[in-house]
């Protein structure tokens, strides 16, 4: 952990590698994917030999999609779109079990250097599970606390990452209403990156394609309740576009940009950047082979979907109903320019062999596509 957050913060490092905020006494969280599965997880990630971000051995134990979204290789494809180039301290809030921060933890610059990476995260047991995930790499330290009771370093990140966190940002916050709460979330992001960092959310879209044909809301495992603006919040909220430009604005970010993952954030394979489809109307043709997924149960979407895309791209609304973002801020332009820098990407599933697994990429400003084992 860096020194700076310790200095600022009364932690101390546990058995488990876990570092605690002893101010707070210990931290109730209040959020868990389930006993069962986290006593499974942690027995698979206690064994394992290999727990680099591309290991197929953890990849060989997913039998559900608690175990997919935990362990499998895919996850990394929302880090990995994305050019890490200047980067060297990250704070990533809500680690969760450790998919990203493993990634993360196991990227090298050209030069051999690695990031420095403070996660946090507020369920003890997540953490625990996100330390053992990392348990090798010096390079990453992973803490448990609410980060709305803790303090940050000013201007000493140069990327923060959100990565289905923002979300949750009313229930974990005293705020009156869930945006103030998001803010808040938002603010402490800014506060914390330095004058040319960058700060990443990736959330769903409220208003995105396979909620409006009825599948399940991820969060309440009911349909339409996102759709009809959460009539009976939880202090779980997701956002359409038009709402997250807002709340953008009103944090101050100078300079932002929408990136739509596909089938959303949580298994992304396909990429489309803001402009691409605000300018390509064939930019529909890359969702092809990249159908919607419902994660409660098995959800089928035929071939009304791609029709569906192609009508959204010619209306130049594919943008308003993709399933989540990735949504890039800064204070300046020209640091979301360097962290994103294609139209499109195609990145691997990972069902083969990773000497035959290609990534496909449109760089920004070139006519020429780039294929890379």
């Amino acid at each position: 952990m860096s020194e700076k957050l310790i200095q600022l913060n009364q932690f101390s490092q546990g058995d488990n590698l876990v570092w605690y905020d002893t101010s707070q006494g210990g931290v109730d969280f209040g959020y868990s994917d389930g006993q069962e599965i986290e006593q499974r997880l942690h027995e698979i990630l206690l064994n394992a030999s290999d727990l680099t971000h591309l290991s197929y051995e953890l990849k060989s134990h997913i039998v559900d999609w608690p175990t997919e979204y935990h362990l499998s290789p895919v996850r990394s494809n929302l880090i990995r779109a994305l050019n890490l180039n200047g980067v060297k301290r990250v704070l990533e809030l809500g680690c969760g079990c450790g998919s990203i921060t493993r990634y993360l933890g196991d990227y090298q610059h050209a030069d051999g250097s690695r990031l420095e990476v403070d996660s946090v995260e507020g369920s003890p047991v997540r953490a625990e599970l996100a330390a053992l995930r990392c348990r090798d790499l010096d390079n990453v330290t992973v803490s448990t606390a609410n980060f709305n009771d803790i303090e940050f370093p000013e201007d000493y990140y140069d990327l923060v990452l959100y990565v289905g966190v923002t979300e949750y940002a009313g229930r974990f916050s005293k705020r009156a209403t869930d945006e103030e709460a998001l803010q808040d979330l938002l603010g402490l992001a800014k506060k914390a990156s330095t004058a040319t960092g960058v700060v990443m959310v990736a959330i769903e879209n409220r208003t995105g394609f396979k909620y409006v044909e009825g599948a399940n809301e991820d969060h309440y495992a009911k349909p339409y309740i996102g759709i009809h603006n959460y009539a009976q919040p939880a202090g779980i909220r997701t956002y359409t576009k038009q709402e997250w430009q807002k709340q953008m604005h009103r944090a101050g970010f100078a300079a932002t940009e929408f990136i739509y993952p596909f089938p959303d954030y949580k298994v992304p394979t396909v990429f489309l950047g803001e402009e691409y489809v605000d300018q390509n109307p064939y930019c529909y043709n890359h969702l092809e082979i990249c159908r919607s997924r419902d994660y409660i149960k098995d959800f089928h979407y035929g071939s009304n979907e791609v029709l569906f895309w192609e009508s959204a791209a010619a209306a130049k609304t594919l943008g308003d109903y993709a399933n989540s973002f990735m949504l890039l801020m800064s204070a300046t332009p020209e640091s979301i320019a360097q962290m994103s820098q294609n139209d499109f990407l195609h990145l691997p599933t990972y069902q083969r062999e990773l000497r035959f697994c290609m990534s496909i990429a449109k760089p920004k400003g070139v006519d020429n596509v780039e294929r890379n084992y």
